[in-house]
Parts: structure tokens; C-alpha cells; sequence
């Protein structure tokens, strides 16, 4: 099925603008809301949340194999090494204890117990989707990708069915841009390096040149996370040669070219993943009665 590549999105003469404008929307969602980023910002919560609700929309009652276990959620997580099943299931009953999660018994088998995402872990799921999907509509408006952006339930079903299969692809994206994964599996690091890529361009705009200037205090505020987190986030990415941090108190940052491209091509691969799903998952969508649901 034909469907734009990493290297095409990438060339694209939108991709700055496009770039930013993923930035902002992934930020928006989290800014502000501390709860919801300290939940599931790092890595290990992020792909809990989203595996979650593919085996939910695969779960047939039928099929033993199907039924969304904890075991079956650990055996998923297993190839992004990101979380001990300990952790992960820790992390289950932090999203049981915060609504966005229910544990029931099996019908067919009491002894057993059955996750289940709820309205609110689903309206979460559909606000990261539209966020995802932003860029892909502002590069590629004709025909664009109104179901995720219109948060389609439908769709939406029909997309993280087919997550789970793309799950091995976005362990290897994770393990092949190593600048990321130092991000991904640090509580809302990513979240961090987006908001000083963001003032990093604000400053491109205004014309201001040199080092760019931001608060440890501020930024940690925004996502819940402590100064002393955020600095030792930003000095592991200065020893590795990612960023430079300078001036009283290293308030001022420059984001170095390695970082740069690791951040855009995390960026152009998963809108490149992205939309291979949305055209997989219209196609599939089209099959069921002949019409999309």
C-alpha cells in the first residue's frame, strides 16, 4: 500500500512549519496538567496506555488468547525492555486507582481479571491521535485525515487494532535513534526537549541569534517534575554532546545539529507510521459492510 516515507516527509518544504506545529499540539495536551503528564509521559506508561486499548479492541470473548490480561499486557511490553513487570504492573494500578482503567472478572472465568480502558482513558487515547495525526493533515491536506482529527470512534478502534502489529516497528524506531530513547524513558523528557525546541524556534522567529534562555523551575512546573529532574535530563544530553548549556545557573541552551535530526526523524518516522495505520485502517473500515463505521 503506498504511503509517505520517513525520506519524503522529511524533504517536504513543510516540515519545519509542520514540526513546530506537532510540538505545540503535543504540548498542549499536557501543559499545565501535571496528573496527566507524571501518568503517562515516560515511555513505559505512554505504550501501556496505547497497548491497552488495542487489546481491548481485539479482545474476543471466544478466543482465551484475546483477553486482556495483565500477563498478556507484560508479554506485549516485553520487546521495548522498558518497564519490569513489576513496574508495569504498578503502572496498571495507578491508571485502575485514577479512572482511566477498570479491572473486572471473565464471564467465562472468574478466577481471571479483565482490563478495560474507560470514556475517560479513550478520550485521552483520541486527543494523542489528533495531535499525531496534525502534521500529517497540515502536509498532506487533500484529501487530509479528518477521522482522527474529528476524534472518530470508529477509527480510532479500528487504528489501535493495528497497533498492536506496528508494535515491533516502534521498538526498533525507539532503539534506533538512541538521542531519543534517552528522552523517552525519562518522566515527560520528551515533553522537556519539546518545550526548548519550542522556545528554540520562537527565538529562530524573532530573529534573536545565539543561546536561547529558559527556567529549570518553570519547565518542571509545567509537567510536574522537579528542577533537579529537568537539569540532570539536559546535562546527560550536554555529556552526550546533544545540546550545550551555559550562563549563571546553565539557564541558557543551544540544541546542537545531532539533536536536531534524531528529533526530526523520530518525527518524520512516526508520521510516516502514522499514516500507513490511517491507510490500512480506512481500507479495513471500508470492507466491514461495504461502508466506513
Amino acid at each position: 500500500m503506498p504511503y509517505h516515507s520517513v525520506g519524503e516527509i522529511l524533504a517536504h518544504p513543510r516540515f519545519p512549519a509542520v514540526r513546530s506545529a506537532y510540538v505545540d499540539a503535543v504540548l498542549k495536551l499536557y501543559e499545565g496538567d501535571t496528573f496527566l503528564t507524571r501518568l503517562v509521559l515516560e515511555a513505559a506508561r505512554t505504550i501501556i496506555f496505547a497497548i491497552v486499548i488495542s487489546l481491548d479492541a481485539q479482545y474476543d470473548e471466544s478466543d482465551r488468547a484475546t483477553w486482556p490480561t495483565v500477563s498478556l499486557l507484560k508479554a506485549r511490553m516485553t520487546q521495548f525492555g522498558l518497564a519490569s513487570p513489576r513496574r508495569i504492573e504498578d503502572l496498571v494500578a495507578r491508571l485502575i486507582h485514577t479512572g482511566f482503567l477498570v479491572s473486572k472478572p471473565a464471564q467465562q472465568d472468574g478466577r481471571v481479571r479483565l482490563l478495560s480502558p474507560t470514556d475517560r482513558m479513550l478520550d485521552a487515547d483520541q486527543g494523542w491521535l489528533a495531535a499525531h495525526y496534525l502534521p500529517l493533515d497540515l502536509m498532506f491536506p487533500d484529501p487530509g485525515y479528518p477521522e482522527p482529527m474529528r476524534n472518530d470512534r470508529s477509527f480510532q478502534r479500528a487504528q489501535r487494532l493495528l497497533a498492536i502489529q506496528f508494535l515491533g516497528h516502534g521498538a526498533q524506531i525507539m532503539a534506533g535513534n538512541p538521542a531519543m530513547l534517552m528522552f523517552l524513558t525519562r518522566d515527560a523528557g520528551v515533553t522537556i526537549l519539546m518545550k526548548l525546541i519550542q522556545i528554540a524556534v520562537r527565538d529562530r522567529q524573532n530573529s534573536e541569534t545565539g543561546p536561547s534562555e529558559f527556567s529549570h523551575d518553570a519547565i518542571g512546573a509545567l509537567f510536574g517534575v522537579s528542577r533537579t529532574h529537568v537539569r540532570k535530563i539536559l546535562q546527560d544530553a550536554a555529556a552526550q554532546g546533544l545540546m550545550t548549556l551555559s550562563g549563571r545557573g546553565r539557564r541558557f541552551f543551544e540544541i546542537k545539529p545531532a539533536m536536531w535530526q534524531a528529533f526530526d526523524r523520530f518525527v518524520a518516522e512516526s508520521m510516516s507510521g502514522h499514516d500507513l495505520m490511517f491507510k490500512i485502517a480506512m481500507r479495513q473500515m471500508k470492507m466491514v459492510g461495504g461502508t466506513p463505521k
